[in-house]
């Protein structure tokens, strides 16, 4: 693969996403669950020594991350247009759709968060915090829909034998190394997934 480097670019922006997702969901007082948010008792145990800073450092190092990690997804459905271009224009709408609907959900998720913080854990905070991530849950939405489109279009292609690489490396997708990780509410398991499968692909090429 021509420019394989750029899949180690891609690879460490999902470290640092990783990072970012971490400061934002990990709290002295435990782990965020987006089901905390029905229960102020509950997220004021969580926020209450938390430093409003967290939550903003989160929105830079995210919005960096993020930018690093697209160009790896652009490559990946250039690479794919030989094989197939129907696949590789799936690929690049749903990485388009993953990093634009994807930074606003990060961005606004943390700004949510700082919301809650700065409005002293009170119950009118927790309020004002579900309201804002509920009207702009269509971010959200649009990230995940991104994220089955991209990981689809790259599945059934390598799967089926359509691409150079063999079929058992369809394993190194986003989605089946999201799944794995779904049972234990690991925070950042989104970012693992994709780090992992940018290492892995990485080694295929080279080989």
């Amino acid at each position: 693969m021509e420019h394989s480097w750029i899949l180690m670019i891609a690879m460490l922006g999902h470290v640092l996403c990783v990072y970012a997702d971490r400061l934002l969901l990990c709290t002295p007082g435990g782990i965020f669950s987006y089901s905390d948010i029905k229960d102020n008792k509950r997220m004021a145990k969580l926020f209450t020594t938390k430093p409003e800073s967290e939550p903003l450092r989160s929105i830079i190092l995210g919005t960096l991350a993020m930018f690093m990690q697209f160009f790896g997804y652009l490559v990946l459905g250039i690479w794919m247009r030989p094989y197939s271009a129907l696949w590789a224009n799936i690929m690049i709408v749903g990485a388009a759709m993953i990093y634009t609907f994807g930074l606003a959900h990060h961005v606004l998720g943390c700004a949510a968060e700082w919301i809650y913080i700065k409005s002293d854990h009170t119950e009118k905070g927790r309020k004002l915090t579900a309201d804002f991530f509920g009207k702009t849950s269509a971010v959200m939405i649009g990230c995940y829909a991104g994220i089955i489109l991209f990981s689809i279009a790259h599945f059934i292609p390598v799967v089926t034998g359509m691409t150079p690489l063999p079929a058992w490396a369809c394993v190194f997708n986003l989605l089946p190394l999201f799944l794995v990780q779904a049972p234990f509410n690991i925070p950042g398991a989104g970012n693992i997934a994709g780090a992992v499968m940018y290492l892995g692909l990485f080694i295929l090429f080279l080989i």
